[in-house]
Formats: C-alpha cells, structure tokens, sequence
C-alpha cells in the first residue's frame, strides 16, 4: 500500500474518533505541535524512525514528552499505535492528512497557486473572493512561485487544476492550431 494512502486512512481514523469526542481541532493542534518537535529535534526524529530501538523505548521517550505537554489521550494512544506498528515514519504524511480532513470540516479549502513572482495584497484578497464565491468556503492560500511561467497563474484545488497562466494559453492554441 502506497505511504500516502496509509497516511490517509490513520488521519481518517483518528479524525473520526477525534470528532467523535470534540477533540478534531485540538488533537490537530497536538499533531503539528508534536511533529514540530520532532523536526526541530533531528536525534528525536532519528530514535524514532530508527527499527532497531526498541518500541518500548521509543514510547518512553514519546510518553515523557507527551505528558509534559499535557497532551489529550487520544493523541497519546494514537501515537503510541504509530510507534507500535512501525509507522512514525508517515508522521508528516498523517499530520498533512489529518490537517485536510480538519479543514474540510470547518469549511475551509486550501487553494495552491502557482505564479511567476508573488502576489500583491490587492491581488491575494481579490483571487481569495473569487475563490470562496466559486467553492462556498473559506480560502486559505498556498502560494508557490514558478519563474519559468510566462505571466498569469495555475490555481489548483485538491486534484482540479486551472492554468490561467500565459504558458499554458499558449499551448492550448498551439494545439488549436494544429487541428
């Protein structure tokens, strides 16, 4: 099974179980706290990611950490099953995941726009309008720079994508031209 559906389908989980608590927000926020950590600390990340230490150790380690924080149950124990069927590896796959899934439930959408050089301010509010009468939820901005495109912009939206950009303009009449 491909890691990101994998990733999918433990963030599906835990969201889930999250929401059925009232916790979805909350656990997100211990997720990207604790995956913070993990990338701030690369021997942390290393220990954990290492098959070798034992999982017994790897959750001590977790756990101390953890309990400092105050940390919810619920992320306790799902990190603990990561450790427990080797899959703490996925960690920034599933935090990517569940941040989705949290998103999708407070009806906001994550918009990747792609253009040859950043956007103004008056630019970014008017695409961020347009976009949320287009989709009926809030827009939250993800913006990438290409200097290889011409002029204009490719917005992508989960798997649909709009090339606004002059590059693409031009390929679509230069496949016009040939018939």
């Amino acid at each position: 099974m491909h890691s990101s559906t994998l990733a999918k389908r433990y963030a599906s989980a835990l969201a889930d179980l999250a929401q059925g608590r009232d916790l979805l927000q909350k656990v997100g926020e211990e997720l990207r706290e604790f995956f913070a950590v993990i990338v701030a600390a690369p021997e942390l990340a290393a220990l954990l990611a290492n098959p070798t230490v034992s999982r017994e150790r790897q959750s001590k380690v977790v756990q101390i950490y953890l309990s400092k924080a105050q940390t919810d149950p619920l992320t306790v124990n799902f990190l603990k099953l990561l450790i427990h069927k080797r899959r703490m590896i996925l960690i920034d796959d599933i935090v990517a995941a569940y941040s989705r899934i949290e998103e999708e439930h407070g009806g906001v959408v994550t918009v990747k726009v792609t253009a040859p050089k950043p956007l103004t301010k008056a630019h970014e509010e008017r695409l961020i309008k347009i976009l949320s009468t287009k989709t009926g939820k809030d827009v939250r901005l993800d913006f990438g720079q290409d200097p290889t495109l011409l002029g204009g912009m490719i917005v992508r939206i989960g798997s649909f994508m709009m090339d606004y950009s002059v590059r693409g303009q031009l390929n679509r009449l230069k496949a016009q031209l040939r018939g």
